[in-house]
């Protein structure tokens, strides 16, 4: 059983010290205090607010997340894609700030809620582990390749996958590809996977995500839904962005229940298209 979830990092602490002088990080920003003391009453929920209105499409955040984790060329944790509206003369572009939704699923595999990417996962459920909040509290869930800590991130255990690229193949939005600079846990004929893990490694010690930290515009917004006080509630409640899920989330007939929601005024997220037909194309961060 694993009983402690700084396990969950082990895999990142290596290039850790690198990524803040290869990003050109003067500081970094830790979570609010109101974050940190609400985490001692619950269990948080970890969320991201894009906000587009302030995007510029300076990738600083796809730069960040390549130091910090030392992602190999041609695959990214988060990207920026453009979505162009209008005619010529009168065309607009939005920059569409993306990265893993960390969705909350709505499929059952045991006592967990979980998305298509856990679910598909033959190495899901396996272990038992137990989640310790900042209070102590103990709670038991299951780990597996690809799995869901009861926080709702959705992480990889490296030790367990066996490269077989269902997960990528389940999720609907491309988010992750294969890791050509490792290799699988349990099939060292196949890489391993690779996707955005929210930083848990930063994320355990109280700091920040490596993209929200670096994002001058202010256009990531991170931290706990479940604490009424912290920035992405108030913000979730201003722009009713939980009610309007259909419309501040992507992709929403597949209905996964992002926890990635965005302040979008002019609704240009339905305009966004997909690469269905080759999601490792889809998530590659190419200037236009």
């Amino acid at each position: 059983m694993t009983t402690n979830t700084r396990d969950d990092r082990r895999e990142m602490l290596r290039v850790t010290g690198v990524s803040l002088a290869a990003a050109g990080l003067a500081s970094v920003s830790l979570l609010q205090p109101k974050e940190a003391e609400a985490a001692e009453v619950k269990t948080p929920q970890w969320v991201m607010i894009m906000d587009l209105r302030r995007c510029t499409g300076c990738r600083a955040c796809t730069v960040a997340c390549k130091a910090e984790y030392d992602v190999p060329l041609g695959a990214f944790k988060t990207v920026i894609k453009q979505v162009v509206t209008g005619k010529y003369p009168d065309t607009r572009r939005t920059l569409i700030p993306r990265r893993c939704n960390h969705c909350e699923g709505t499929e059952k595999v045991g006592d967990m809620t979980v998305p298509p990417c856990v679910k598909a996962c033959p190495e899901y459920p396996k272990d038992r582990r137990v989640f310790v909040t900042a209070e102590g509290k103990k709670i038991r869930y299951r780990g597996g390749a690809t799995y869901k800590r009861p926080d709702g991130l959705i992480l990889i255990d490296n030790d367990a996958c066996t490269g077989c690229g269902k997960c990528i193949d389940a999720c609907p939005y491309g988010a992750r590809t294969f890791n050509k600079r490792k290799l699988s846990g349990k099939d060292k004929s196949k890489n391993a996977i690779v996707k955005c893990s929210s930083c848990v490694h930063r994320l355990d010690e109280g700091i920040t995500p490596a993209c929200v930290n670096t994002c001058a515009p202010g256009a990531r917004i991170f931290g706990d839904l479940n604490d009424p006080n912290s920035d992405v509630a108030k913000l979730a409640k201003e722009f009713n962005l939980l009610e309007n899920r259909n419309k501040t989330t992507m992709k929403p007939e597949a209905k996964t229940m992002p926890n990635i929601y965005y302040i979008d005024p002019d609704e240009v997220l339905a305009d966004y298209s997909y690469e269905d037909k080759d999601k490792l194309t889809e998530y590659r961060d190419i200037v236009e």
